[in-house]
């Protein structure tokens, strides 16, 4: 009763923006209920922590329809220096997409679909709210398909991809996201609709991987390609990381090019048991090993035409009868395959997963799971790690751990090893994949100086008014900066040792 007396209050107050509730109608809310929904992501954050750091809840949520009526909700917050949060799927863990400071959530979900397919000239055209399961879906009933895509493909958004790191599944054999752009539609932090391209002053470049906070993006175009006429998947097993890791660093830079090459560790596939999915018991019957014994699998697939991928199976036979690694069952590898998006699947084990998902060099995997394996030794849990390899000499690898939101005082000293798991990262060139609100108190140790300063500059270049997703990718909050964060961070740290160890 009292949840609905309050949203029946806040739904015929005054509307606290009287010219956006005006010009967008029934697109435009304060209600409570509704606004409750925009104060979070994908990361599960306690309520003291939560409240101590930010004003999560915005005070309303505007669901234009096009990049006009974006231009004129930033020209109303510019002009009255309201902060702005952009948001689509919100399918990361960083609090990108989640206020800070309260002012209005831009929900872009209706800015959504395939505007046009350029076959000429091998481009597609979207709105920025866009599934990249969408786009491929219909580029494939036209012979055609993405060049590469996240693991979140299923939910997440094309514009929210470029607005982060924008390596996936494709990325080692086509690259970067950044390099299929063709054109961005943004509007900057003035409410100027600006194209930005490869050429355009500001560059392109300046908006990918900036997390929202120079412009909202409203259209995207980017390179496609005809649909491969074949795919060959294989799933294959290396009894240590050395092993893996030089199997990898082979794969990597082998003719012709994997289209994608995804590994997990044996602490992954327990979990994956735990969580009661089949494959775990079919992949123990192939390998005859019991479950603690220390096993790694890979997952690599090549597409193109039947010839080339025939070539990539002959060079991963070599690979691995080099690497002593083992080919198991094709079936295994399709099926296996087809769980691609499904990487969180093993949640189900939960209830909470903990982690952290850094970049890093290829050829460091090994020393940073072996430092991960005397992290697990110390702090008496079970990390899993699995990730894929995105670019020739580099890799993505998330590494997780369970935990439980509902125990407050365990899940906070739980927090504390998600900075001991990027310590390990950076010890070995790495760094956060992805920067956000959590992320910023690494910023000095995932950019260099110049790097940093540049972008910085940026942001006071298109937003000196700092309305454009504030708090994000720059500078972190005050009880988040580093002084505080790591003395806290390792202070947890050790207390949750000392308490693991007298359980």
């Amino acid at each position: 009763m009292q949840l609905i007396e309050e949203t029946r209050m806040s739904q015929i107050a005054p509307p606290r923006f009287p010219k956006l509730a005006a010009s967008l109608g029934e697109r435009y809310t304060e209600s409570d209920f509704e606004r409750a929904f925009y104060r979070r992501d994908l990361a599960s954050v306690p309520r003291v922590l939560e409240a101590m750091l930010a004003r999560t809840t915005p005070h309303a949520v505007a669901r234009p329809q096009n990049a006009e009526e974006v231009a004129a909700l930033v020209q109303y917050a510019h002009a009255h220096h309201i902060p702005i949060t952009p948001r689509a799927a919100a399918t990361t863990v960083y609090w990108n997409s989640v206020p800070t400071r309260g002012g209005i959530v831009v929900d872009l979900n209706a800015l959504r679909g395939v505007v046009s397919i350029d076959e000429e000239h091998l481009t597609a055209t979207v709105q920025s709210a866009t599934r990249w399961s969408e786009l491929e879906t219909a580029l494939n009933r036209r012979g055609y398909a993405t060049l590469s895509y996240p693991s979140s493909a299923p939910s997440a958004t094309i514009g929210g991809w470029v607005n982060m790191e924008g390596h996936g599944i494709g990325s080692l054999k086509y690259g970067a996201l950044t390099q299929q752009l063709q054109r961005l539609e943004i509007v900057l932090p003035n409410g100027e609709i600006f194209q930005a391209t490869p050429e355009s002053n500001p560059l392109l470049s300046w908006f990918v991987r900036a997390e929202g906070t120079l412009g909202i993006v409203t259209e995207i175009e980017l390179a496609i390609r005809a649909k491969p006429e074949a795919i060959g998947n294989h799933w294959l097993a290396f009894s240590d990381v050395t092993a893996l890791q030089r199997a990898l660093v082979a794969l990597a830079t082998a003719t012709p090019t994997p289209y994608s090459i995804h590994f997990s560790d044996a602490a992954h596939l327990r979990l994956l048991r735990d969580a009661g999915f089949e494959t775990c018991q079919v992949f123990r019957n192939l390998t005859g090993l019991e479950p603690d014994t220390p096993q790694f699998q890979v997952l690599v697939t090549f597409d193109g035409s039947a010839q080339q991928v025939a070539a990539g199976a002959q060079t991963l036979k070599e690979v691995v009868a080099r690497c002593a690694g083992e080919t198991l069952d094709a079936s295994l590898a399709n099926l296996e395959w087809m769980e691609r998006f499904a990487s969180l699947r093993l949640k189900r084990a939960g209830p909470t997963l903990l982690g952290a998902e850094a970049w890093l060099p290829l050829n460091k995997l090994a020393d940073y799971a072996a430092d991960l394996a005397r992290l697990t030794g110390a702090q008496r849990v079970p990390i899993a790690t699995y990730g894929a390899v995105v670019t020739p000499t580099m890799t993505t690898v998330m590494s997780v751990f369970p935990s439980d939101e509902s125990r407050t005082i365990n899940y906070i000293l739980d927090l504390s090893l998600t900075k001991k798991i990027y310590d390990v990262a950076f010890r070995h060139g790495g760094r956060p994949y992805g920067i956000g609100f959590w992320n910023a108190p690494y910023l000095h140790r995932a950019f260099a100086s110049r790097e940093l300063a540049e972008r910085i500059a940026r942001k006071r270049q298109l937003d000196p008014l700092n309305i454009m997703n504030p708090d994000k990718a720059y500078k972190p909050a005050f009880l988040l900066s580093p002084i505080f964060f790591d003395l806290g961070m390792d202070t947890l740290a050790l207390a949750r040792r000392a308490w693991s160890a007298n359980r």
